[in-house]
């Protein structure tokens, strides 16, 4: 029985993890952390022309929670891609802020983490645009 139920919950993570991925590419999809929690979407233009799927989930702030789903959406990404991301440069910002961007040839994806101190609230990113 043990067994079994530790099956059905790694084939529910792999299942995530398929719809991770697959979302990543589509960006009509609603994205979803890798635990499966949906995101508030929204698509956006570029001052180039080209469309932005931007996806955002909020914490309390600087919950913990927010810290682990952004290092899942790094992981997942990675894992994803089979790139690495890149570290942005270090800015003048009042609150904590990280971006991680991946670099592949269909899509330029971000990663971010930020405080938004004004608010209470962490808020964790990923946008997708072509690159």
């Amino acid at each position: 029985m043990i067994r079994a139920t530790l099956l059905c919950l790694a084939c529910a993570t792999i299942a995530h993890a398929d719809t991770f991925c697959a979302s990543l590419t589509d960006q009509h999809a609603t994205l979803a952390l890798p635990d499966g929690t949906k995101g508030t979407c929204s698509t956006s233009l570029d001052l180039s022309g080209t469309r932005a799927q931007n996806c955002r989930w909020p914490f309390a702030y600087r919950a913990p929670e927010a810290t682990e789903a952004f290092n899942a959406v790094l992981q997942a990404t990675t894992a994803c891609l089979d790139v690495q991301p890149v570290s942005d440069q270090d800015v003048n910002h009042p609150d904590s802020y990280d971006l991680r961007t991946f670099h592949t040839d269909t899509a330029q994806i971000a990663v971010s983490i930020k405080d938004k101190g004004a608010l209470q609230q962490t808020y964790v990113f990923l946008r997708i645009a072509a690159p």
